[in-house]
């Protein structure tokens, strides 16, 4: 028995291994915001989302052994630790175009996406691990060392999410490259017992599920306590992300209460004249107003005048704007009247009441029209005399007074007056 126990361990020293695995962490990651130039390659998380912002992690192969092909690679898995959930939703993960430094790389750098690795990852739950197969990125590295620009990760939509960075010493979960190659040789010397990592709270990757085991046949016991719950961890130490992008414009306030009016400008200048209107029509022609009180003879004037043949001037104060011409024989001849009238308010009187003194019996002053008399009145005794007599004087007709009976005292003082009005 002891001999085919140690022919069994024998055959199983000298048997070669059929695969290796190797987990690789980054040589460098970050993550950069598109058009912009601020590098965010030591921050604690790399920002996936957030004002489009685009992550990068990236592995060294030469710490595979030496000489192994792309053949030799059977699996390559990536593995990324979602740090923070800001908006979940889903990311794509592919081949990085164009050489980058963690310390350099920016959103002015021009790296672009090259070819996919894998799209529609769920990303909604932190604290958690998301893993891809990476194999054929692996293999095309291996084959092509050069062509090694590392993984981009972009978001879907609006999500926006945290990986945990090489830099996170919080829960310490940097992207994790595990490849496993085939047909490497024999096994070496197993190696001394690396140092304990730092603990986490966080769980690793989950492992396959077992079989179910077979149900018990006792009875389901009673439900336990709830436990107390545990104490809130520390808040993560990583660089604030990006600012977000702007919120939408808020609702216009109601209006405000009318100010206090003003205080009233000065009066402006005085404008310049108007043109002047349009000449109106000319406006119906009023009533013919009734007749006014014409004086025959409106002024005083002195004619001298030859009465009755005596010979001897006397003067005779008379009304008028009409010039009286002395004129032979009896009377005083008028101008000739334009216009007819009716003449009324016929007065003769002595200026003065001595001349009366040589009169005859009477004393006669009339007017006359056309030398035919149509009023009159008698001086007897007394200095003057008037007649309600009208008469109508035609147009075109000739006026004078004149004395038809009697005779003046032969005083060269002696004066008579004639008067009337017409209408």
């Amino acid at each position: 028995m002891r001999k085919r126990i140690g022919l069994v361990a024998g055959i199983l020293a000298l048997a070669p291994i059929a695969s290796l695995g190797q987990t690789l962490t980054p040589s460098q990651d970050s993550a950069y915001v598109p058009g912009n130039g601020t590098n965010l390659g030591a921050a604690t998380t790399i920002t996936v989302g957030s004002s489009s912002s685009v992550g990068v992690v990236q592995f060294d192969l030469s710490t595979l052994p030496a000489g192994v092909t792309a053949q030799q690679v059977q699996k390559a898995t990536l593995t990324l630790f979602l740090d923070h959930v800001n908006v979940s939703g889903t990311v794509n993960i592919s081949l990085v175009d164009g050489a980058w430094t963690e310390s350099g790389v920016t959103g002015l750098s021009g790296l672009t996406q090259g070819a996919s690795v894998a799209t529609g990852i769920p990303a909604s739950t932190a604290n958690t691990f998301l893993s891809v197969d990476a194999t054929a990125a692996v293999q095309g590295w291996i084959g092509t060392p050069a062509s090694n620009d590392g993984f981009m990760i972009t978001a879907v939509g609006s999500t926006s999410v945290q990986f945990d960075s090489k830099e996170n010493t919080t829960t310490s979960h940097p992207a994790t490259l595990t490849i496993v190659l085939a047909n490497m040789g024999p096994t070496g010397a197993t190696g001394p017992q690396g140092a304990t990592g730092a603990a986490s709270n966080v769980a690793g990757p989950a492992g396959a599920t077992g079989p179910a085991g077979a149900t018990g046949a006792g009875a389901t016991g009673a439900t336990g306590v709830a436990g107390p719950t545990g104490a809130v961890g520390p808040t993560g130490a990583g660089v604030a992300g990006p600012t977000g992008p702007t919120g939408v414009q808020g609702a216009i306030g109601v209006t405000g209460a009318t100010g206090v009016t003003g205080a009233t400008g000065a009066t402006g200048a005085r404008g310049s004249t108007g043109a002047t209107g349009a000449t109106g029509t000319t406006g119906a022609a009023g009533a013919t107003g009734a007749s006014g009180t014409t004086n025959l003879f409106a002024t005083f004037a002195t004619q001298n005048a030859t009465i009755d043949g005596l010979g001897t001037p006397v003067y005779i104060p008379v009304y008028g704007t009409n010039n009286f011409d002395a004129g032979g024989g009896e009377g005083i001849v008028a101008n000739v009247f334009t216009n007819g009238c009716t003449a009324s308010g016929f007065q003769f009187k002595s200026i003065n009441s001595s001349n009366l003194a040589g009169l005859a019996a009477t004393l006669t002053g009339a007017l006359r029209v056309n030398g035919s008399t149509v009023i009159s009145c008698n001086l007897s005794g007394t200095s003057s005399c008037t007649s309600g007599t009208t008469a109508t004087i035609s147009a075109g007709a000739t006026v004078d007074f004149a004395i038809t009976s009697g005779s003046l005292n032969s005083s060269p003082t002696s004066q008579v007056l004639f008067s009337a009005s017409c209408q």
